[in-house]
């Protein structure tokens, strides 16, 4: 699993912040059928958040249908759950779909036209880009 951004001055809660990130790696490929999650206090601890919180974001992956929890066996992406995943983002106008910033797309051409001409593609880039992301808290 790539890496989970929530933060903490964003008026959209923790759990729902969870929910939504694994949803798009889920619709972008990063995540893939069969995939397993982390466990709930592993990704807890690692967020910086309370097991229930990521226990919340999980519940709701699991009532749509789009992760499988086996007790035992741990959480994985379901079969079927990138359709899923381009429902609801889709539904969701997420911020991260809203209008860029002109400024920052000029800013970022260049590097990701660089990564693709060295074989990245959409998952690995948009990784690449959390995982920085996730180190600049």
């Amino acid at each position: 699993m790539t890496h989970i951004v929530v933060d903490m001055n964003n008026p959209t809660p923790p759990y729902e912040q969870v929910r939504r990130e694994i949803v798009e790696q889920i619709r972008t490929g990063e995540l893939q059928p069969g995939d397993r999650l982390p466990a709930i206090r592993v990704l807890a601890g690692d967020l910086g958040l309370a097991p229930g919180t990521v226990a919340r974001a999980f519940k709701a992956l699991e009532e749509a249908q789009m992760i499988i929890t086996r007790r035992g066996a741990g959480t994985t992406v379901a079969a079927g759950a990138e359709i899923e995943a381009r429902r609801q983002l889709g539904a969701l106008r997420l911020p991260a779909a809203g209008a860029a910033d002109p400024t920052l797309v000029e800013l970022l051409t260049a590097p990701l036209e660089e990564a693709r001409a060295r074989g990245a593609d959409e998952p690995a880039i948009l990784a690449a880009v959390r995982a920085v992301l996730a180190h600049r808290r």
